[in-house]
């Protein structure tokens, strides 16, 4: 099986004051990887990754479904959809595009692809909307809706817990959920009509999406509320499951028998 990864990826500049502990941290310009975990774990499970950051995706993203068609599955997290649109920046003498990397994503699920977009704040709407994927064909493509030009991360400092909605998908099995450490934010989506929602996130007053699935044509499409790495993830991604959590999503997105 093999998958693209984009995102993930920061740059640290130094620490944000005198003799703190806090480094100034910009995300998706470098080779920091915060997935690395996730990356060790599909691999070590027999799953080829070839990963992107931010940096390399904007000029080495595949722009058609043909090139995506190598890829059982897709990763998007914490990569602003500009990364995937607006490569090659217009210049003198430099013809017009006549691929369309976005709607190649869109085209790749629908003929039988597997993606799945992660959370983080340059994922779906993101920080101050400027992850961007709402109206776009991504979106088309995934289960869920983004709130349109806002701020959708909900940030949960205490910690918010999983409830599972499906314990027998194959993508929550064999996992024990009650004893899942809390997530310290995630992003606000709304499942679509025909979707499944496997998982939430909350407390007793309100729960939102935190795992939601669906098929797209022919392929498989999911969306994933909260983070892979930290900050939100900082205690799920050290957890003894997070990596079959993510091995099990991965091969029910890359599942040939769809």
């Amino acid at each position: 099986m093999k998958v693209l990864y984009a995102g993930d990826a920061c740059t640290k500049i130094g620490p944000l004051f005198v003799a703190s502990p806090f480094n100034l941290e910009v995300k998706g310009v470098s080779h920091h990887i915060w997935g690395q975990p996730l990356i060790d774990a599909l691999t070590g499970d027999g799953i080829e990754v070839k990963h992107l950051t931010n940096d390399q995706a904007i000029g080495e993203f595949p722009r058609t479904e043909e090139e995506l068609a190598n890829y059982d599955a897709i990763i998007i997290s914490d990569c602003e959809s500009e990364v995937l649109s607006l490569y090659p920046f217009w210049m003198p003498g430099v013809p017009m595009p006549t691929t369309d990397r976005m709607r190649a994503i869109r085209n790749y699920v629908k003929n039988g692809g597997g993606l799945i977009m992660i959370g983080g704040w340059s994922s779906f709407s993101g920080r101050f909307g400027t992850a961007a994927y709402y109206d776009t064909p991504v979106e088309e493509a995934l289960p869920v809706t983004m709130l349109k030009g806002a701020d959708d991360r909900m940030e949960t400092p205490c910690g918010v817990t999983v409830t599972v909605k499906n314990a027998d998908h194959p993508i929550m099995k064999g996992i024990p959920w009650e004893q899942a450490p809390p997530f310290e934010g995630f992003n606000k989506i709304f499942p679509k009509e025909g979707s499944e929602v496997l998982a939430v996130i909350g407390d007793e007053e309100i729960e939102h999406p935190l795992m939601v699935t669906w098929k797209y044509g022919k392929g498989r499409a999911a969306a994933f509320a909260s983070d892979c790495s930290p900050h939100w993830a900082t205690h799920f991604q050290p957890w003894e499951y997070y990596g079959q959590f993510w091995i099990n999503t991965m091969r029910w997105l890359g599942d040939k028998s769809k």
